[in-house]
């Protein structure tokens, strides 16, 4: 069925259902808004498609004018670049005369593309083709014949406009276009000798402006044409090479009584910077012209455009202190993790206070460098002092490494060659007297490794003891988590009277690790005796903790 219906009143539904398509996709006020009938519709529809143009660069929209034909009906010129789409046009104005306009036009073609340079048809109105409104016919019985505008008056009143004739000549302008362009007054200049077309593309003409005189004209002075030493120290400042060239925007008014071209028009500025630029004041510009408001406004935008720019900067400069803050606060936290326990810092970072506490079962460690004093003594001076950091900064720095992988244990503090450790608190452990045993093998391995600054072999001696512990943190601007009872002082007099070289276990954490979940496989126990130890009043037994030697040792 579909193949018997012709191509051209398909295009022209086509054209139809394209203009229901515009509506529901948001053009429905400005297609209402652009004339009281189908005339002046057609006739401003150049200007909706400059508007277009500019909001998509790359569209490619036709040009209409209208005329009057020889018998009443409307002209209606179309020029596009796309051939065979009249059939369309006809849909078109057919839709908008009868769906904005309320009536019934008939569309005809008249001239082809192949007759003239473009397509040209006629429209009637159906119901009023006989019908034709003179609006200037009575509005011209109001007025007088005798003129009652001066020309001066004229410029005065509208200081930027341009009457050329057919010849291009310039024959009036306004005042303050005359000032900032004294050439245009001479009486021998052409429009186009000062002005380039920016819009319209179009040849800059007489014929087709008249022809296209229903469209939103854009004029620019040529380079050269305004020139000063103001202008050129602008130009300095800017990288557009346009700043110092007028613009002017308006339209084209044909003026028969004269046969000539009249453009009413306004300079083409957005703020004070512009206006100063082209040598062009305030004043210039009339009191009825909205450029004098955008021109306010604009100054209004760009100080609120210049404050958002710094706002932007500053929140910018913020976000980067917010993240060095943050890259310093994690600094921070690593350091306090470091010297307090993380359940404890954590409490200590919301500002909450860290009670004492008692723990009944913990396992402590201490180690010391063998003949620590008498390299200090032999060290006392400042080039000693540095061998004695020298020494202690290489034990540590392995010690605390050999820590990082026993993540069970504590390392309370260093007092001189002393490395305190503890396991069991502040989280309880059932294993902590295997953590501290373990940790003491690994410390007993790597010490074996490390030379003094005199290059000789280091040898630590290792005390571990079990017990009850007080802790509590002292201070508040440095504050140490410290630990108190005498488990501590048995730790340490285990390592000090301890053998030299050898990690020496105390009874009671040779309970933990010989039964239960501190016992390992990994331990080798050689009893060393009973030691007697300030604090105790009988004497403690001890061991001696080294590795099971396996069939591959």
């Amino acid at each position: 069925m579909g193949g018997d219906l012709p191509a051209a009143f398909l295009l022209e539904e086509f054209g139809k259902m394209f203009f229901d398509f515009c509506k529901e996709s948001g053009y429905t006020k400005i297609l209402k808004v652009l004339g009281a009938n189908t005339r002046e519709f057609l006739q401003n529809l150049d200007a909706l498609h400059d508007h277009l143009a500019t909001i998509y660069p790359g569209m490619q929209a036709p040009s209409f004018r209208c005329t009057d034909g020889e018998t009443g009906d409307l002209v209606l010129h179309y020029y596009s670049d796309r051939p065979g789409l009249e059939s369309i046009v006809i849909g078109i104005v057919k839709a908008v005369a009868k769906n904005l306009h309320g009536s019934e036009v008939e569309v005809n073609v008249i001239k082809t593309k192949e007759e003239c340079d473009h397509v040209q048809f006629s429209i009637v109105e159906k119901d009023k083709s006989n019908k034709k409104e003179d609006d200037t016919c009575h509005s011209c019985d109001m007025m007088s014949l005798e003129p009652k505008i001066s020309p001066a008056t004229f410029c005065r009143a509208f200081p930027f406009h341009i009457v050329f004739d057919k010849n291009m000549k310039i024959t009036q302008t306004g005042f303050s276009l005359a000032r900032v362009i004294p050439m245009v007054g001479n009486g021998n200049c052409l429009i186009n000798d000062v002005f380039e077309m920016v819009r319209p593309h179009m040849e800059f003409d007489f014929n087709h402006i008249l022809s296209h005189i229903n469209t939103v004209y854009v004029l620019r002075s040529r380079d050269g044409i305004i020139g000063s030493d103001a202008d050129d120290n602008a130009n300095n400042r800017y990288e557009n090479q346009d700043t110092s060239r007028m613009r002017l925007k308006g339209q084209m008014v044909y003026v028969p009584e004269s046969k000539s071209l009249l453009f009413m028009c306004s300079p083409g500025v957005n703020s004070l910077d512009d206006l100063s630029r082209r040598g062009l004041f305030l004043s210039d510009i009339p009191l009825h012209d909205s450029t004098r408001d955008l021109v306010l406004l604009s100054e209004k935008f760009d100080e609120e455009y210049r404050l958002t720019q710094k706002l932007e900067f500053l929140t910018d400069k913020l976000q980067t202190m917010h993240r060095q803050l943050e890259i310093e606060k994690q600094k921070t936290d690593k350091l306090m993790y470091s010297i307090l326990p993380p359940s404890v810092a954590n409490e200590l970072r919301h500002n909450r206070t860290v009670p004492a506490r008692k723990y009944e079962n913990v396992t402590l460690m201490f180690s010391g460098i063998v003949g620590f004093g008498k390299f200090s003594t032999s060290n006392s001076d400042a080039r000693g002092a540095m061998k004695i950091v020298q020494l202690l900064n290489t034990v540590y720095t392995k010690f605390d490494d050999i820590l990082q992988r026993h993540t069970d244990v504590f390392k309370v503090e260093t007092v001189g060659d002393k490395y305190m450790a503890v396991s069991g608190l502040p989280e309880d452990s059932i294993t902590h007297a295997r953590s501290i045993a373990k940790l003491a093998l690994d410390l007993m391995d790597v010490s074996k490794e490390l030379r003094n600054p005199n290059n000789h072999l280091i040898e630590i001696t290792i005390g571990i003891h079990s017990g009850e512990i007080v802790t509590g943190v002292i201070g508040k601007r440095m504050p140490r988590y410290c630990l108190f009872g005498n488990t501590v002082n048995l730790t340490s007099r285990t390592e000090t009277t301890g053998v030299t070289g050898r990690i020496n276990v105390s009874q009671y954490a040779y309970t933990y690790l010989k039964s239960g979940p501190c016992y390992d496989e990994e331990f080798h126990f050689t009893y060393r005796g009973e030691v007697k130890m300030k604090g105790k009043d009988a004497p403690m037994e001890c061991w001696f903790l080294t590795r099971k030697l396996t069939l591959n040792d």
